[in-house]
């Protein structure tokens, strides 16, 4: 009996500890869930939205090509001067009618009728054969279509005495000068310098030498100004050349 009793007590201490431990590893496991809570109840705050970053624009992969820088524009081209008057082969055309008409005063005269012919003041004139002139009035009217007032004058003097008008038609003396036996070949080209009412009509003429059987031994130049007087074309300047 006696070994019983602390035996007793023995198995009284254990069951008590079991107790009592069971009891605090109760207490221990339930601290741990319950200072949890105040970090569950944390998390459950709304967390402040955050500030939207802007999205960056994407950059082009290839460089843009550099704009061209505009020309200057060209300053207009200004308008030729509208020209409405001959063209190269009737200035030419005109030059020898020039030529023809001088002929008839400085080299030989209009062609004549030598069966008729008439005496006044001791000359004898003979009447011109030419059609489409059969007076001094048409003679100098054709002169004016080619030659300016001033040459008309020169050549067709209203006094003059070599072309005169007996009893209604043209007479003339019979004479001439020739031609130049020191001037050759010529040619003649038509110069314009962009004035639409004028132009010039340039005439090389040769030199010989009789001494050396005519043998060329130079050239002469003439200008011929060829100009609009009102409503006509006309040579403002002329001469023979030879």
């Amino acid at each position: 009996m006696k070994r019983l009793i602390p035996l007793l007590a023995v198995l009284l201490l254990l069951g008590g500890c079991t107790s009592s431990c069971q009891d605090t590893e109760a207490v221990s496991t339930a601290q741990p869930s319950s200072s949890l809570a105040p970090e569950v109840e944390q998390s459950a705050k709304p967390t402040p939205s955050a500030k939207p970053s802007p999205t960056p624009t994407a950059r082009p992969t290839t460089m843009p090509e550099p704009t061209a820088t505009p020309e200057p524009s060209a300053e207009p081209t200004p308008t030729p001067p509208v020209y409405d008057g001959p063209d190269d082969e009737e200035v030419l055309a005109a030059y020898r009618s020039a030529v023809e008409a001088f002929w008839w005063f400085q080299v030989e005269t209009l062609p004549f009728d030598p069966a008729d012919s008439r005496e006044v003041n001791g000359v004898t004139y003979y009447r011109v054969d030419y059609p489409g002139i059969d007076s001094t009035a048409s003679l100098r009217g054709y002169l004016k279509s080619l030659f300016s007032d001033d040459l008309v004058e020169k050549l067709l003097p209203y006094d003059g005495t070599q072309y005169v008008d007996i009893e209604g038609a043209l007479y003339v003396q019979d004479g001439g000068r020739g031609t130049d036996v020191t001037r050759g070949a010529e040619t003649a080209q038509v110069l314009r310098d962009g004035d639409p009412n004028r132009c010039t009509v340039r005439v090389t003429v040769e030199v010989l030498d009789p001494e050396q059987d005519g043998a060329v031994v130079d050239t002469l130049t003439f200008d011929f100004p060829y100009e609009k007087v009102g409503e006509k074309w006309i040579f403002t300047d002329f001469s023979l050349v030879r």
